[in-house]
């Protein structure tokens, strides 16, 4: 049931992207990300989660392999969560909060990305804030 959950998360955010003009490539068997998907000028290595909690909790290992493998193939890290009932949440790996041995992102996190933030479609407000100062 949870890897079924999983993949049509996966496929449903596959279909947003390819929507936004990007290429994707879906990782079946999750080794390193789930998806990877470009538009040549940015390119996005994707660890897609889903939950019908209002938390979830990213293993250590799995921060590693992500952040390791978007360094390598140059491209952004970003921790995709659907929240089931309350839709999609975006992380970039360097924002997680750090609980023991564990990264924690919730309802509740507040630096979050919407889609159109992670595509490049919009700018966050804290981007544009940094960059006016």
């Amino acid at each position: 049931m949870r890897y079924r959950r999983g993949a049509s998360a996966e496929r449903e955010l596959i279909k947003m992207l390819e929507k936004a003009g990007f290429a994707v490539v879906r990782s079946a068997g999750s080794k390193k990300v789930d998806i990877i998907a470009g538009n040549g000028k940015l390119y996005l290595c994707i660890e897609v989660k889903s939950t019908h909690d209002d938390r979830l909790y990213f293993s250590e290992e799995d921060y590693r392999k992500l952040t390791s493998f978007a360094e390598r193939f140059g491209g952004r890290a970003v921790i995709a969560v659907k929240f089931i009932n309350n839709g999609w949440r975006f992380f970039y790996p360097a924002n997680l909060e750090k609980g023991g041995k564990n990264y924690k992102v919730s309802l509740q996190t507040k630096n979050y990305l919407t889609f159109d933030e992670v595509i490049g479609r919009q700018r966050s407000l804290e981007g544009v804030i940094e960059r006016e100062t």
